[in-house]
C-alpha cells in the first residue's frame, strides 16, 4: 500500500470514477450538507472523537443501484470542523481477515485505548473480529487471527448473520463493554487487552425492545443510552438506564425511516460541545439506493429530563464548527456571564429556549474553566416549584457576586417571571437559589405607559461602590440597590432610554467610561442586533456614537438575530468578550418568526479602538 503518495484538494459534488480510483492516496474535500461524502457510497458510520478531531469510520457500498449489497472494505475520514474532510488510503479490507468466508465488510466501530486503535468489524456470517493500529487512519491488521465472536456465541439466535454490528463503549471506570447482534442484542465485558471477552455473554431484554441491529451505547449526564435499528424498514429507537447492564427503559423513536433505504445505522457523539447524530440513507442524487448508501449527520438535542429529541433528517446537515460557537448544546438565549472569584470558574445563566411563546418555566446554569468546555450544572430555579408569584415565562436573568466582610460570598440572581422581575439568593454560583417571595419590580416608572418590566441587569460601580439595577422593554430604567441587594432606593429611579432601544441593557465600566449595550428590534426578527452608548455616569445620560451598531447578522455565514448580550472581562487583562444569542443555525432563518423561540448562545471577542470606541464584532461559527 502506498501511503500519503499525493494530496488532492477538491470540492466534490458527485460520484466520480476517477476519484473512486484514488484509494491509496489522501483525498481532501468539503461537505456540502448531506450526504457528507458524495464521491463514494459510505454506509454504517461510526464516529470517534480524539482531541479536536472527529474520525469517521464507514463501510463502502460498491454494488449496483437496487441490485445487491457488496462491501469489500472499510473507509476512514477525519475533520476538525465538520466541513473540511480528509479521506485516507484504504485502512482495512475484509480480505485482511483470513478466517472470513463471506467476503462482506459489514458494520464496524473503532475505539482508542492503551495508545492503540481497535477496529471491531463484522462480516456477513463469519463473526466479529478485531484489527489494531497505532494510528486512527491505519493501516490496521487482524489482532487475533480468528473471530472474537461467532454465531455460536449468540445463544438466542438461529440465523447465520446473528453475530454482526459490534459497538464498544468504555465506561468512566475504564471497563469496556461490547454490544452486538441482529434480531437479538447481546453484550459482554472486554478484558483490558481489548481483544478477549471477559466473563459471561448476556442478552439485552426489556419491554418494548424490538431490536433489529445497529446497537450503539453512549453516556450523558450519568445516564446510559442504547440506540438501535428497529423494524424493517428500519427506524432508530432508544432506551435509557442508570446502569450499563440495565434495567433499560424504552423511550421511543429517535429517527424515522431513512430516505430511500431499508436500513439505517447510527452513531452518537459529542464534538466540541455539541452532540451529533450520524446515520446513513439512500439519498445520494446520483445512484443512492438501499444498496448504495451514504453517511449523513444532523444535530442531536436533549430534553430537560434527559430524553433525546427526535432527530430530523435534513439536506442542509450541520454547520461547520471551529470549537467556538455555539458554546452550549441546545436551545438557550439571553446569556448572562459571570466569573466567580469563589470558584475561579465562568458561569453562563441563560433563558431556557425552545418553548413556543417563550413559556419556559425554569432556569439552568453552565460552568467552565476555559470558556470552551461547558458543563451543564442543572436547574437552579424552577418557577413552578420555587416561586410563588410566577409560573412561566422565565426569561433573561442576571447575577452578581458579592463578597462580605467575613470573606463569605453571596450570589444575587435577578430574573423575569410572568412579566415581572424577581430576585433569588444563594451561597454558591450554582445554587440552590431561594426566591425573595415576591416580585422586586412589578410597576412602571411614572410617565411610562408602554413596554414591559423584563430583562434586568445588575451592575457594581467600581468607582462609587454602589450597585444598580436596570430593566425594561420599550423603555430603560435604573435604580440604586440597597446593601441587602434585594431592595432599592426608589427615589433614585431614572429613565435613561437611549435611541433605538428595545430591550436587554447591559452595563460595564472601562477606562473611565460606562458602556451601555442594548438590543434593537424584535428577537424574532433576523435583524435583532446590538447597539451601544457611553456615559461618565452609571445612571446616564447615555451618549450614542454615530455608528453604534456593534453586532448584527451575517447572511453570508448563515448568522441571524445576534443580540441580547452580556460582556466578560478576563481578570487582570484588557481582554473582553461579548456573549449573545442568535437564531439556531442553519435551520433557524427558515422558520420565520418561530426562530425567535429557538436560539443558541455564542461568545466572540470584543475589541476597542484607541479612543475607547467598541469595534464591530465579527460573529463566528
Amino acid at each position: 500500500m502506498k501511503l500519503f503518495s499525493y494530496i488532492f484538494l477538491v470540492i466534490v459534488i458527485s460520484v466520480d470514477n476517477s476519484i473512486l480510483a484514488q484509494s491509496d492516496s489522501i483525498f481532501m474535500f468539503q461537505s456540502n450538507g448531506n450526504p457528507i461524502v458524495s464521491h463514494r457510497f459510505t454506509p454504517d458510520p461510526a464516529a470517534l472523537v480524539v482531541g479536536d478531531t472527529l474520525w469517521l469510520f464507514t463501510g463502502h457500498d460498491v454494488g449496483e443501484k437496487n441490485k445487491k449489497m457488496i462491501l469489500k472494505d472499510w473507509r476512514v475520514f477525519s475533520t476538525t470542523d465538520l466541513k473540511n474532510w480528509t479521506e485516507y488510503p484504504i485502512p482495512l479490507k475484509v480480505s485482511d481477515f483470513t478466517w472470513d468466508e463471506t467476503g462482506r465488510a459489514y458494520a464496524a466501530q473503532v475505539i482508542n485505548r492503551n495508545g492503540k486503535y481497535y477496529w471491531y468489524i463484522s462480516t456477513d456470517g463469519s463473526g466479529i473480529g478485531v484489527a489494531v493500529s497505532d494510528r486512527p487512519e491505519g493501516p490496521y491488521k487482524d489482532a487475533i487471527g480468528k473471530p472474537l465472536l461467532t454465531k455460536d456465541d449468540c445463544f438466542a439466535s438461529k440465523h447465520r448473520w446473528a453475530c454482526i454490528d459490534p459497538s464498544v463503549f468504555v465506561d468512566d471506570n475504564g471497563v469496556a463493554w461490547l454490544f452486538w447482534g441482529n434480531g437479538q442484542c447481546y453484550y459482554a465485558k472486554l478484558k483490558d487487552n481489548m481483544i478477549e471477552i471477559d466473563g459471561e455473554i448476556k442478552q439485552v431484554l426489556f419491554d418494548g425492545f424490538e431490536f433489529e441491529e445497529a446497537s450503539w451505547v453512549h453516556k450523558y449526564n450519568n445516564k446510559y443510552y442504547l440506540s438501535y435499528a428497529s423494524g424493517l424498514p428500519e427506524k432508530i429507537a432508544y432506551a435509557m438506564a442508570d446502569n450499563i447492564e440495565g434495567p433499560w427503559e424504552y423511550k421511543g423513536i429517535l429517527n424515522e425511516i431513512a430516505g430511500n433505504s431499508s436500513t439505517n445505522h447510527q452513531s452518537i457523539v459529542e464534538f466540541k460541545g455539541q452532540w451529533y447524530f450520524f446515520y446513513h440513507n439512500g439519498s445520494h442524487q446520483r445512484g443512492g439506493s438501499p444498496h448504495t448508501r451514504s453517511v449523513c449527520v444532523d444535530s442531536l438535542h436533549y430534553n430537560l429530563d434527559g430524553t433525546m429529541k427526535r432527530v430530523i433528517m435534513t439536506t442542509e446537515g450541520v454547520a461547520p464548527v471551529n470549537g467556538n460557537n455555539p458554546v452550549i448544546n441546545g436551545y438557550y438565549a439571553d446569556p448572562e456571564i459571570l466569573y466567580a472569584h469563589k470558584t475561579n470558574k465562568y458561569y453562563i445563566y441563560p433563558t431556557s429556549d425552545g418553548h413556543k411563546n417563550w413559556d419556559g418555566d425554569y432556569f439552568k446554569v453552565f460552568s467552565s474553566e476555559n470558556l470552551k468546555d461547558w458543563k451543564d450544572e442543572g436547574v437552579i430555579l424552577d418557577l413552578k416549584k420555587d416561586v410563588l408569584w410566577a409560573q412561566k415565562k422565565a426569561w433573561a436573568p442576571c447575577i452578581i457576586e458579592k463578597k462580605g466582610e467575613k470573606e463569605e460570598y453571596n450570589y444575587y440572581y435577578y430574573y423575569t417571571g410572568d412579566g415581572k422581575i424577581g430576585v433569588a439568593t444563594a451561597k454558591e454560583p450554582t445554587g440552590p437559589f431561594t426566591d425573595l417571595g415576591k416580585p422586586l419590580i412589578d410597576w412602571k416608572p411614572e410617565g411610562i405607559n408602554r413596554g414591559a418590566e423584563i430583562d434586568p441587569d445588575v451592575f457594581h460601580d467600581p468607582i462609587s461602590g454602589k450597585k444598580y439595577l436596570y430593566w425594561g422593554n420599550g423603555y430603560c430604567a435604573v435604580v440604586e440597590l440597597n446593601e441587602d441587594m434585594v431592595s432599592y432606593k426608589k427615589e433614585t429611579l431614572r429613565v435613561i432610554t437611549p435611541p433605538y432601544f428595545r430591550e436587554g441593557l447591559y452595563v460595564f465600566y472601562r477606562n473611565g467610561l460606562y458602556y451601555f449595550l442594548w438590543s434593537e428590534n424584535d428577537t424574532r426578527s433576523e435583524d435583532y442586533q446590538v447597539r451601544y452608548g457611553t456615559s461618565t455616569s452609571p445612571i446616564g445620560p447615555i451618549n450614542t456614537p454615530k455608528h453604534n451598531i456593534i453586532l448584527h447578522k451575517r447572511p453570508d455565514k448563515g448568522i441571524y438575530a445576534t443580540g441580547h448580550n452580556s460582556v466578560l472581562q478576563i481578570q487582570g487583562k484588557d481582554e473582553w468578550y461579548i456573549v449573545y444569542h442568535r437564531f439556531t443555525r442553519p435551520e433557524g432563518v427558515k422558520m420565520g418568526r418561530m426562530a425567535g423561540y429557538y436560539r443558541e448562545i455564542c461568545i466572540d471577542k470584543m475589541e476597542f479602538d484607541k479612543d475607547g470606541r467598541i469595534l464591530p464584532v465579527e460573529p463566528t461559527l
